[in-house]
């Protein structure tokens, strides 16, 4: 929810701001600007769902196997979101596991490492569906005329690239616990299997 809100609060900002600043040199109607916002959101909305179908289903799945240690963060990556308050805010954020069918905000089932596989394998592809999400959201910015990229394209694109910032630092931030998880389950099975 807090998602949507956040998407609709800058539709309006934009909106009124271009409306205050921008219709009357450029000739341009309201109107002109609510349509061109709007249109603006849903392409790049269209633009992350494109790329989220396209490195979930045509690239290779070893590609997001649990040995790509790389999308998870480091020791001191992990620091920086924690002083940025990630513990605070990271259950705010959306997370779209709906999709694949598979939720990523909460561990579901922790002493299973077949689960945990499969949760750092979709975490894995999270990571690069979002990362790739903020450069190429910019390509927005030309479906209008290129007189109006800072009116339109510029600032959607930046309201997309804040919101695909976020899960890829809680994605990255969750992994190596995970790891850790995993490899605590592959220790308790071998001391099972020892007794």
């Amino acid at each position: 929810m807090t998602y949507f809100l956040i998407i609709l609060i800058a539709m309006i900002i934009i909106s009124a701001v271009d409306i205050v600043f921008f219709c009357a040199p450029y000739g341009i109607e309201w109107w002109y600007v609510v349509v061109a916002v709007i249109i603006s959101t849903v392409v790049e909305i269209m633009i992350s769902g494109l790329i989220a179908f396209v490195v979930r289903w045509l690239l290779p799945h070893k590609w997001f196997a649990i040995d790509k240690k790389f999308y998870a963060a480091g020791k001191k990556e992990s620091k920086f979101y924690e002083k940025l308050g990630i513990k605070k805010w990271k259950d705010k954020v959306l997370e779209l596991g709906s999709f694949t069918n598979f939720h990523k905000n909460k561990v579901q089932e922790p002493t299973n490492n077949e689960y945990i596989e499969r949760f750092i394998t979709e975490a894995n592809y999270g990571v690069l569906i979002h990362a790739l999400s903020i450069p190429l959201g910019f390509l927005v910015i030309f479906i209008y005329p290129l007189k109006f990229w800072f009116m339109f394209g510029l600032p959607v694109a930046l309201v997309g690239a804040f919101l695909n910032t976020l899960p890829t630092f809680i994605l990255r931030y969750n992994l190596p616990k995970l790891y850790s998880l995993h490899k605590y389950n592959m220790l308790r099975e071998k001391r099972t299997n020892n007794t």
